[in-house]
């Protein structure tokens, strides 16, 4: 393939931005859409792929991964492959450090955009729990200048107060920083109560309310009733929130036990005591043992979930530190989640992400597939979610569409089984059936890393989240 020019011929393009849905030539020249063209653009055959019968969507935007994560246990950067195999296009990775993905880019990229958010760790990345304004807002400026575009508390695992989470999203804004929340305060947990609170801690200000399905899960009320309020509140929020929800069983978690035997985290605690089981180490064990936890491991070469008595051996060996997983997440909630609109007609949940990346889930584009099947979503509604809605989110203006002089950044899928089977970004070929042949990667990063990325050799794309859905409130 002609990686300059080259013809995607025959197969049904989707661009809801253009309001285009038919059996067309995708055109693509230096990396950027020539042209979408109902009849046949007059190329030499050598620069044709016959695409006949596929779908063709702007490349798949998964605003929720994780891949540059600060991992005892395993390479985390293998995620980059993994999102690529599952037909992703630019990614958000969603809690790492810049130097751990431009380490992870150089060593296993896979041709993908990366935009990152720095993680909020007491001790690790910020200097505590309860940091002074002055801490808040030279953690903000460092995570800027060091590649990430923001950054993401984490309340299921290391809350801060409500105050300071209220601090925190104040600061991020006034720095024009990307802010996402996985939800949950000291005074709460990460389930619907965490949600409760971010009104107020929000007020006029901009945030991402990450996986809203998660928050979802029949812990404090019914499942259909949690997210009915949970659609309530995020309506109340409207204009100040980005939001996504995923589709997999498969959570993620650790089982991270403190020197007591207590296991540390409100997530994983949550998923044990929904079972019945202790919320300590003993607990932890007996879930492993019996099927229902199950430990990320490397296996032959991948990111998987090991389950049984090997997921048990790891998991002592560990000495509890390790990645692990619980079947807690509701197809239901998600499926309602990902279809409710508004009075006006609009979504109320922005995106579909995977909250994958290094976790083997990436099954944003199957899963969303189905609901089209299903007749929940039509094809141009998929594609809101799975690219345009996406773009907008993060104000990648040339992104998530077909207009002429747009990224050529394409996803193709087979729409029989629903799989992706090739991608593109910048009009270069990523993943071919299924296999992996991007290398490096771009990230995108805001101005105050210009000097960072420049040194570090990583290929680098400045973004102006001044654009973003986040704040302009489109």
């Amino acid at each position: 393939m002609n990686q300059d020019s080259f013809v995607l011929r025959g197969a049904r393009v989707i661009d809801p931005a253009n309001k285009f849905d038919a059996v067309a030539d995708l055109v693509v020249k230096n990396g950027k859409i020539q042209k979408v063209s109902k009849s046949r653009f007059e190329v030499p055959s050598s620069q044709v792929t016959d695409v006949q019968g596929k779908w063709i969507i702007p490349g798949q935007i998964d605003t929720h991964a994780h891949v540059a994560g600060i991992s005892r246990e395993v390479d985390p950067s293998l995620g980059y492959g993994m999102l690529a195999r599952a037909g992703t296009t630019t990614v958000v990775d969603m809690g790492g450090t810049g130097k751990n993905m431009i380490d992870g880019i150089k060593r296993n990229g896979a041709g993908l955009n990366v935009a990152g958010q720095f993680a909020l760790i007491p001790g690790l990345t910020i200097p505590s729990d309860n940091p002074s304004r002055g801490e808040i807002a030279s953690t903000v400026s460092d995570a800027l200048r060091q590649g990430c575009i923001g950054l993401k508390m984490l309340g299921g695992y290391h809350p801060f107060s409500p105050e300071t989470t209220a601090q925190i999203v104040i600061e991020a804004n006034a720095q024009g920083a990307y802010i996402a929340f996985h939800i949950g305060s000291k005074d709460s947990g990460s389930h619907l109560e965490g949600l409760r609170e971010v009104p107020g801690i929000v007020e006029n200000g901009r945030l991402h309310v990450c996986h809203v399905n998660s928050y979802c899960r029949g812990v404090v009320k019914d499942p259909v009733d949690e997210c009915q309020e949970a659609i309530e509140i995020m309506k109340t929020l409207k204009g100040q929130i980005n939001t996504e929800v995923y589709h997999a069983i498969a959570n993620g978690t650790n089982g991270a036990c403190d020197k007591s035997g207590n296991v540390i985290a409100n997530v994983p605690r949550n998923c044990l005591a929904a079972r019945g089981y202790e919320t300590t180490i003993d607990g932890m064990r007996q879930a492993i043992k019996d099927g229902y936890a199950s430990v990320i491991a490397v296996k032959s070469g991948d990111i998987s979930y090991i389950s049984g008595k090997e997921a048990l051996e790891i998991y002592n060996k560990s000495n509890t530190m390790v990645g692990m997983s619980f079947p807690v997440n509701l197809p239901a909630s998600a499926f309602h989640l990902s279809t409710v609109k508004d009075e006006n007609g609009d979504f109320v949940v922005d995106a579909v992400s995977t909250d994958g990346g290094s976790h083997p889930r990436n099954v944003a584009i199957q899963s969303t597939m189905a609901l089209v099947k299903f007749g929940a979503l039509t094809p141009s509604e998929m594609v809101n979610k799975l690219s345009w809605t996406p773009s907008r989110m993060l104000g990648l203006l040339n992104k998530g569409h077909f207009s002429e002089g747009a990224d050529a950044d394409i996803t193709v899928i087979e729409p029989n089984s629903g799989k992706p089977i090739m991608s593109f970004v910048d009009g270069s070929p990523i993943m071919i059936d299924g296999k992996v042949v991007g290398k490096g990667g771009k990230m995108l990063v805001t101005a105050a890393a210009e000097k960072t990325m420049s040194d570090s050799g990583v290929n680098f794309e400045i973004i102006d989240l001044s654009l973003s859905k986040l704040y302009k409130g489109f």
